[in-house]
């Protein structure tokens, strides 16, 4: 069974005693794996503050408990319940000295990574959101199509340069952009500002073949937004 060390890592890491996590960040975080399509229909199976599940297993080993959940939104809310000084000394003693170190290093390489890949796709997206065409840099975020927090996937092919409301959005599975490029805005969206989105196709799109968004990874990422909106 996995153990989800990376998970463990991340929240052991932070620096405050409040986090939410979206089903999205949670992928990203034990990845190779990916949340089953089955979570989306029964989460409360999946992400209930029971160690004989071993997502939840894993925030319970960092010391972190679920205080709140909204599974309409996919999102879990965490706080910590072992102080930060506890769980800090724990990892300078023995192997676990040098899990914190390695985790150190992760996370040095995630800014580093992330800081080089929002610059790359300002400059293939024109620094334009791929789908609101917003041209104001502060609102422009590099979001991930699917990420990868232990292989550091930073190629612009696993990449959208978005508003940052619509980026939000993205990693709920509320938008999603199908492999031909047409975006799909979910029904609980309808008669908002966002439905205007549904059905058009990017107005941002890098002219190089390397930087142009990878199909595949479009692809997984709309069917996990079909499964959230067959769970509906």
């Amino acid at each position: 069974m996995a153990t989800y060390k990376a998970l463990e890592a991340y929240l052991r890491g932070l620096p405050s005693d409040n986090v939410r996590l979206t089903f999205e960040k949670i992928n990203e975080l034990i990845a190779p794996e990916e949340l089953p399509a089955s979570a989306y229909k029964h989460p409360q199976q999946y992400l209930s503050n029971s160690k004989t599940q071993p997502i939840p297993a894993a925030w319970l080993r960092a010391g972190w408990e679920k205080s709140n959940h909204n599974f309409d939104q996919w999102y879990v809310e965490l706080r910590r319940v072992v102080p930060l000084e506890s769980i800090t000394l724990a990892n300078d003693v023995g192997d676990d000295a040098v899990d914190n170190e390695n985790r150190q290093l992760v996370n040095i390489k995630t800014r580093r990574g992330q800081t080089d890949f929002r610059n790359r796709l300002r400059i293939a997206y024109g620094g334009t959101c791929a789908i609101t065409g917003s041209k104001v840099t502060a609102l422009l975020e590099a979001a991930h199509i699917v990420p990868h927090a232990l292989k550091t996937n930073y190629s612009t092919s696993n990449g959208l340069l978005l508003r940052a409301d619509i980026h939000t959005l993205f990693d709920l599975h509320l938008i999603t952009v199908e492999a031909g490029g047409h975006v799909v805005v979910s029904r609980t969206l309808e008669g908002t500002e966002y439905a205007q989105y549904h059905g058009q196709r990017f107005v941002a799109f890098p002219e190089a073949p390397n930087d142009q968004p990878s199909a595949d990874q479009l692809t997984r990422h709309h069917n996990l937004f079909l499964a959230r909106e067959d769970a509906l």
